[in-house]
């Protein structure tokens, strides 16, 4: 159940790839920034790199994360700008995590102290240098730090369309005029891209994919891609600047540190397969015996996260989460419906035992005609419950 609660604060927190802290530095201009340029005018030897993170051990840390660096040591500048930050002072902030009103923002620290700190903490850290001349080195400069004004640093944050690696993709586009796109990505869907990061945390994989929609089973473009840091630094690798490489020679400043792996019997698809088949065990040598109560236990657990999932999906404003079908087997109303049946004779609820198994073997047979792909963990969920629900409307497999 812990793990479960974890996975689920996970998925509500779906900002978690922004999440690395940031040290704020003095800014360099004033507030009059877009009508009077007071910024210090770069040059050639300025270095203008994009900075890429590893995934780390912590949930919040499980996609990596990106930056920009502005470095020029004759002008004693080192700043890193981060479009992934919030601030956990904010009124109601869990209830606007939940829902999708918290604001993110552009922050802007040290960078070459936040690069030790992450570096030192275990995660890898690449950097690649960008190739821009002069003038596109001051725009990007410039639009950073407007964007870094109080009035222009929050957006609203959304999980693939609007985040901290695709806020960069919009502007280096937007200095170098072409698109920003991984052209060597494969025909993937969001979620298939996502699925390799969640191997180590596999019960963190199982309480997102109950909560993530269909939205998230469509093909990702190769501009769309991007949302990914790795896969946002394999695009800059592989962009133009004109007629020349967009990304210069990347460099590696800290290697990873091999992170902690999941033991495989211990995931949900083993753990809910394995309990199934001994659950079938044990009521076979009890002479094919069962408590209609545990039966009726396990369908309002299950009925219960359906009801969890339907109000988070439909109130949520992250798209993610929108035509989310797992409730079709977290049937809601199985809730209730246990709940009524502690007290109910059994000759009243034999039809909706009859009518949950008529659900569960449909969707056992037809799940693989939806538009959503769904966990695989799921499936021994469902066999279980029709197994459990058949016992109670046949009575030459059961002795009651």
């Amino acid at each position: 159940m812990i793990h479960f609660l974890k996975a689920v604060l996970f998925a509500v927190w779906f900002g978690q790839i922004l999440s690395i802290s940031a040290q704020n530095v003095s800014p360099l201009t004033s507030r009059n920034l877009p009508s009077a340029i007071q910024l210090p005018q770069l040059r050639e030897s300025t270095e203008i790199s994009l900075i890429t993170y590893t995934p780390g051990e912590e949930l919040y840390q499980a996609f990596g994360h990106s930056a920009i660096r502005v470095k020029d040591d004759r002008l004693g500048i080192d700043r890193l700008y981060n479009f992934g930050t919030f601030d956990f002072g904010t009124p109601d902030f869990y209830l606007k995590f939940a829902h999708g009103d918290l604001l993110y923002q552009l922050v802007v620290s040290s960078g070459e102290d936040e690069i030790q700190r992450v570096g030192a903490y275990g995660q890898g850290v690449t950097e690649v240098p960008l190739n821009l001349s002069v003038d596109q080195k001051q725009r990007l400069f410039k639009a950073l730090e407007i964007n870094l004004l109080p009035e222009n640093r929050f957006y609203r944050y959304d999980f693939v369309l609007d985040n901290c690696s695709t806020r960069i993709r919009d502007v280096f586009e937007k200095i170098t005029g072409i698109p920003i796109q991984e052209n060597n990505a494969r025909q993937l869907t969001f979620r298939q891209m996502l699925d390799v990061y969640f191997i180590r945390i596999p019960w963190t994989h199982f309480g997102v994919d109950l909560l993530l929609g269909s939205t998230m089973d469509r093909v990702a473009s190769p501009r769309e891609a991007c949302f990914l840091p790795a896969d946002l630094e394999r695009a800059v690798q592989s962009s133009k600047n004109g007629d020349r490489n967009l990304a210069g020679e990347k460099r590696e400043l800290f290697s990873p540190e091999m992170l902690p792996q999941p033991i495989w019997f211990l995931s949900p698809s083993v753990l809910f397969s394995g309990g199934g088949l001994l659950w079938f065990l044990i009521w076979l040598l009890r002479g094919r015996r069962h408590a209609r109560r545990v039966t009726v236990l396990y369908l309002t657990v299950l009925g219960a996260v359906g009801v969890f999932v339907c109000i988070f999906s439909f109130w949520s404003q992250h798209r993610v989460v929108h035509e989310n079908y797992n409730p079709l087997w977290l049937i809601p109303i199985h809730f209730l419906v246990g709940l009524w049946v502690f007290f109910a004779k059994p000759n009243l609820v034999r039809w909706y035992f009859r009518v949950a198994l008529i659900a569960a073997l449909g969707f056992l047979a037809f799940s693989f005609l939806l538009p959503q792909v769904f966990h695989a963990a799921v499936y021994p969920l469902v066999i279980v419950l029709a197994w459990r629900c058949a016992l109670e409307i046949i009575p030459k497999i059961a002795r009651v």
